[in-house]
């Protein structure tokens, strides 16, 4: 080829992630780049912002443990009429397992169930297991990593859990999982009040996790973050105007700012106002819509800010509802092609990535082993 290699690796770098999983067969060289760390971190910041979207998790109400996940991103090709568009991946099923909540981080979706554990990317359609006894307590969880060294690109990625009850200042249960060692631990941070009960509310930006709610002790909400290097919570209060809002659920959501930060919807429940606050530095408030439709207040599920500062809102209605707002009081209900209106479920932020669920090679190689081993072994036994 005659272009140079740096300039190669500029142009797939912007390539979206979908295509980019096609274009690996081109050649060795695109395929040896593509899967390098270094290129799929560049590649991930490229397309935070470009490639938004919410994923839709569906239960087969005939076949009730099992679920189909669905990636639902909004096409800006024709700028006056935006559409929606679906891709609706394998049913996953959990063998007797509901999915009780989600996480995000780069592309990894953490499902969480009763007694275990799914990460799974569904851009690579790699997953892996993971065993977490929780039968008798409510726990919340957050998906995020460490970033060892900033040149190759390589990250630790980890899951931290806490119980959710309420007990006294600082002596929450808070438990870290490592891909790397298939283990959990106890992390000890006496600073932590430990929330009264599940968060309302999460995100996780550029690998810290944050999640918003009400902690023991305290008459008012706040959002907490942690931080995995250090392994402790950090607290971050609210804006305001927003403090001492009454119903948390029905009035605030975290949301994702151009991929890079994370945003607050606020929603009084006397006006028809949504306040959207971004945090840089310190919170600042970027618009305030009055939506003419909203004569009811839902329930805020997911939301984000795209690069053009839009805001794309998913409603919670029982089907896919999705709305673009901007600061002129634009205000666009995004039509439904090529999909199912009845397609509803819990929905969250969601960037495709091509990062490969942390020890899913290993963990098949274990499989094979095993599986293996046992065929000998009946082998051995007939013989």
């Amino acid at each position: 080829m005659e272009l140079s290699s740096d300039l190669i690796e500029e142009i797939l770098s912007w390539v979206p992630s979908r295509s980019l999983v096609l274009l690996k067969t081109t050649c060795k060289q695109w395929e040896t780049l593509i899967a390098e760390p270094r290129f799929i971190k560049k590649h991930l910041s490229h397309m935070r912002g470009l490639a938004q979207q919410f994923i839709v998790i569906n239960h087969n109400h005939l076949h009730l443990f099992t679920f189909t996940v669905c990636c639902v991103g909004v096409g800006f090709d024709e700028l006056l009429n935006p559409c929606l568009n679906l891709q609706v991946l394998q049913p996953i099923s959990t063998t007797n397992l509901l999915v009780e909540d989600m996480c995000h981080c780069d592309g990894l979706l953490l499902f969480v169930m009763r007694s275990k554990l799914l990460v799974l990317n569904p851009l690579l359609k790699q997953a892996r297991w993971i065993n977490c006894d929780q039968f008798k307590d409510v726990y919340g969880y957050g998906l995020g990593c460490i970033s060892n060294n900033q040149s190759s690109g390589h990250c630790d990625y980890r899951i931290v859990r806490f119980l959710c009850r309420p007990c006294d200042v600082g002596k929450s249960r808070i438990e870290v999982y490592e891909f790397n060692s298939d283990s959990w631990r106890v992390v000890v941070d006496k600073s932590f009040d430990g929330f009264f009960q599940e968060p309302e509310s999460s995100v996780s930006v550029r690998g810290t996790p944050y999640w918003l709610g009400y902690l023991n002790g305290k008459a008012f909400a706040t959002i907490q973050s942690f931080d995995f290097s250090k392994e402790r919570f950090a607290s971050l209060f609210l804006p305001p105007s927003c403090i001492g809002s009454k119903n948390l659920e029905k009035t605030l959501s975290l949301g994702v700012f151009r991929g890079e930060g994370f945003s607050l919807l606020h929603k009084p429940l006397d006006t028809n106002k949504i306040h959207l606050w971004v945090m840089k530095k310190h919170w600042s408030r970027l618009m305030t819509v009055s939506p003419p439709e909203f004569y009811m207040y839902p329930r805020y599920t997911s939301h984000f800010v795209d690069n053009n500062g839009k805001l794309v809102l998913s409603i919670s209605l029982g089907h896919m509802s999705i709305y673009i707002m901007g600061e002129n009081q634009e205000f666009q209900k995004v039509n439904c092609c090529s999909m199912d209106p009845s397609v509803g479920g819990s929905r969250f932020y969601y960037v495709p990535s091509l990062l490969p669920v942390p020890g899913f090679l290993e963990a098949r190689t274990r499989r094979s082993c095993r599986s293996y081993k046992k065929r000998k072994k009946e082998w051995e036994n007939i013989s």
